[in-house]
């Protein structure tokens, strides 16, 4: 009987990753947001768009953070091997939530921006986490709970999948509102819907991790929910405070001051995520014996 041998080792079939990448996605859309608006502001600064009150762009701003998300992420979702549904419907409850309740009940009952700027610093990190925090969190954490948890979280990046579509359905309308409400000037107008979008898709992230772990882990400890929601309602809070800070000490009165302060505040958030969910994720794998595909 021949023997053959082959010259060259047979190469290992690479296994393919069978959902969507959240971090990528979610990464090039918030960078492409930040680019157009760049580039408006760069226009008004050289007198091609004026800087006045401009409903129309202002309103097509607010809603491009949708229109990202479509072309990216759900794009992309419908190319996986295993897609994610529902991110639509959460999108849609999410607007109706925030503008059918959330919003109302913020500025026509418990109305912060009338008693709280000038309060004390830990007043108003209280204050905000009771109010503006801990409604928009609750709003986007009733939207995910009662669609798709926990039946659909096969994954702790799940979590921070479905957490997406529920900030930016939240932030369109408090965007939205801003807008016909305030009759902001363009810059503001344009920089206060790049503030709103970092500032909920970061928070309400959060709120998504512990999501995903209680459906990972249904038996873990029973703290764990009101901690999310805790904790996501204080980070949300965390930016209003500090821009306050930061308008005292002349940066937030600077015109790129508080997109710069929101921006970071998110990057901050999302990348300590990000490192949590991986370390998870490799000791989950650890300990069953597998190999993640990455």
């Amino acid at each position: 009987m021949l023997e053959y041998q082959l010259l060259s080792p047979e190469e290992e079939i690479e296994e393919t990753f069978p959902y969507r990448r959240v971090w990528r996605a979610l990464a090039l859309e918030m960078g492409l947001l930040l680019l157009i608006v760049g580039v408006i502001y760069v226009l008004i600064q050289a007198g091609v768009l004026a800087n006045q009150y401009t409903p129309t762009l202002s309103l097509v701003v607010a809603v491009l953070p949708i229109g990202l998300f479509y072309a990216v992420s759900v794009r992309r979702e419908l190319q996986a091997i295993q897609p994610r549904s529902q991110l639509s419907v959460i999108l849609l409850l999410s607007i109706i939530a925030a503008n059918g309740v959330a919003w109302p009940f913020i500025h026509l009952v418990i109305t912060p921006d009338h008693w709280l700027p000038e309060a004390g610093f830990f007043s108003r990190i209280i204050g905000y986490t009771l109010t503006l925090g801990i409604v928009g969190e609750i709003t986007k954490y009733l939207v995910v709970r009662y669609t798709i948890w926990p039946q659909q979280i096969r994954m702790r990046l799940d979590g921070i999948a479905y957490s997406v579509p529920a900030a930016l359905g939240y932030a369109l309308i408090m965007n939205v509102q801003y807008i016909l409400n305030e009759d902001p000037l363009l810059t503001s107008a344009i920089f206060r819907v790049v503030i709103n979008v970092y500032l909920h898709i970061a928070a309400g992230a959060v709120m998504g991790y512990f999501l995903a772990e209680l459906a990972i882990n249904p038996n873990g400890p029973f703290y764990w929910f009101p901690m999310g929601l805790s904790l996501s309602a204080f980070l949300g809070s965390l930016y209003f405070v500090f821009r306050r800070v930061s308008i005292s000490s002349g940066l937030g009165s600077r015109p790129l001051g508080g997109i710069l302060l929101s921006i970071a505040f998110a990057i901050l958030i999302l990348g300590i995520l990000s490192f949590i969910i991986e370390n998870a994720e490799e000791r989950a794998a650890a300990r069953q014996g597998v190999r993640r595909i990455r």
